[in-house]
């Protein structure tokens, strides 16, 4: 999720033509509608800044609270993260940043993700497996 929609139409470009399925949300409120509607989500990319309501830091909160398996990534060219802004596990990742080092956090990450994933499949006598939609190094 990205304020600008040039850059976040850029941003989900770059992510698609790495092979990535990609879902863009406006605002924080969409982003939440489209993980309380059960999509799967392995990354949640999020600028600081939003558009109304809540911004990325709160966002990020609310999804690692309730999603702890949703990797997440803020970024912002304006604004650094204090003590206290970013959950458990989430990555910042200054911007402008080249489109090589974005993809390479969404591999990172989706790596983590999948493996967890193959983990509990192994684990689960049923054999289900979880379908994905988009894929960062965790901090801390």
């Amino acid at each position: 999720m990205e304020d600008e929609p040039l850059v976040r139409l850029v941003v989900a470009d770059v992510l698609i033509d790495a092979d990535f399925r990609v879902i863009e949300a406006v605002n924080a409120a969409e982003a939440l509608t489209v993980l309380e509607a059960g999509v799967e989500v392995d990354v949640l990319l999020t600028d600081v800044e939003m558009p109304s309501g809540i911004n990325g830091y709160e966002l990020a909160q609310l999804v690692s609270g309730r999603w702890p398996d949703i990797e997440i990534l803020i970024t912002s060219g304006r604004e650094w993260p204090q003590q206290g802004d970013l959950p458990a596990g989430a990555a910042f990742l200054a911007k402008p940043c080249p489109n090589e080092t974005l993809v390479s956090y969404v591999e990172s990450a989706a790596k983590r993700v999948h493996a967890a994933k193959d983990a509990r499949a192994a684990h689960d006598p049923s054999g289900s497996t979880d379908d994905t939609v988009v894929p960062f190094p965790k901090t801390g």
